[in-house]
């Protein structure tokens, strides 16, 4: 027996380095399953690359985020699956929805007509959408009811416009809101059609078009007297920015509505994670007209964003950057002169290098606070 105990120490040996691997293992293995921010700074580094990754942050041949993070679950998780299930929580039953598309108009601005443009709209009744008459649409608009608009950004397919907006629009009504609304999905042309910044270039020259059919859009509803807000995501932001340059006056791509200059249509601003030069809104500006229309502006950017971070790729102008990287520089004054109200939040702390628009509404960030506090303020406007 004595002989056999040097060999029964190295087999107690060999067991003992067993578990241990076993245990070293296992403690791998729980530290490689990524929580919400790992998940975010893992996809987003595999953007930083050449080509600037989607408005969903996702590089160009991935999906794009949303399944990742309801794949990948966490503290953080259930909010987001909340956002892709249920469409249909806190949603004021005095709420109306509608959608007005553009994705059958031409995207080019020199050729886009201004004069009787031939919108599509939708009211979205329980989910199920009614294409209805853009008269009747103006004529069912009450000064005692706000409109708000939603414009979303790039890489948006028309199928995913709807459940992307209920999503903001849920997580906005869950933090306030009072009496009935109207909100009206913006629907762009914006789906993926080509790889890398060739794509992330095609979609911003689009934006002077949008920008010129929404200035006609929203005019009629200041004609009409209707309190207004704004919220834009990414290049949503810059068509948001560029409808209400071009209603006071502004040209965009040369060209200006044919209607005379509107200004004073207080219309409240939400601009998230704006893919827009950061001195756009200044009074040497692209966009510089867009204050004039402007009561306050909400600004939700990000320090870290990756994809913004390269907007200077869009004309290889390295002093250029991104409003929603940088955050608040210099805006031009209101149409009365007076400065405009910013109230400005880095969420880099939260979203991480990520360019993803519902990170913004979850987590420490809460956009649907600002944006709720943003449509509380609406006032009636008056010309």
């Amino acid at each position: 027996m004595m002989r056999m105990f040097p060999s029964i120490r190295m087999f107690v040996l060999l067991v003992c380095l067993a578990s241990t691997a076993l245990c070293v293992d296992a403690f791998v293995v729980r530290a490689d399953v990524p929580t919400h921010g790992a998940v975010a700074a893992v996809e987003t580094l595999s953007t930083d690359s050449d080509a600037p990754s989607t408005d969903d942050g996702a590089t160009p041949d991935q999906p794009a985020a949303i399944p990742t993070l309801t794949s990948t679950c966490d503290h953080d998780c259930s909010a987001a699956a909340d956002f892709i299930a249920d469409d249909n929580v806190c949603v004021c039953e005095s709420d109306r929805v509608f959608l007005v598309s553009t994705r059958h108009l031409t995207a080019n601005a020199c050729c886009a007509p201004l004069v009787d443009i031939p919108f599509r709209i939708w009211r979205i009744d329980s989910g199920s959408p009614c294409e209805i008459q853009h008269g009747d649409y103006l004529a069912s608009l009450s000064p005692d009811r706000p409109v708000v608009f939603y414009i979303h950004g790039n890489r948006m397919p028309a199928t995913d416009v709807v459940s992307r907006s209920t999503m903001i629009r849920n997580r906005i009504r869950m933090r306030g809101g009072r009496g009935g609304i109207d909100w009206m999905i913006y629907s762009w042309p914006s789906e993926k059609e080509t790889i890398g910044v060739k794509d992330f270039r095609l979609k911003a020259d689009r934006c002077d078009a949008q920008g010129l059919y929404l200035a006609s859009f929203l005019r009629q509803h200041a004609q009409a007297s209707i309190p207004m807000a704004m919220i834009g995501y990414s290049f949503g932001a810059r068509v948001a920015t560029g409808a209400l340059h071009a209603m006071a006056g502004g040209k965009l791509s040369g060209r200006a509505l044919p209607d005379p200059p509107l200004v004073g249509a207080n219309v409240r601003v939400g601009l998230v994670a704006p893919a827009i030069e950061s001195k756009w809104l200044g009074g040497n500006g692209y966009h510089r007209c867009a204050t004039k229309n402007m009561d306050e502006l909400v600004l939700l950017y990000n320090r870290r964003d990756v994809v913004l971070k390269r907007y200077w790729l869009l004309e290889k102008i390295r002093r250029d950057t991104a409003l929603g990287y940088s955050g608040p520089t210099t805006f031009a004054s209101r149409v009365d002169g007076t400065r405009l109200p910013v109230r400005s939040r880095d969420c880099a702390s939260i979203v991480k290098l990520r360019h993803s628009e519902i990170d913004y509404y979850q987590g420490g960030c809460n956009a649907g606070i600002d944006m709720a506090r943003l449509i509380n303020g609406i006032r009636s406007i008056s010309f």
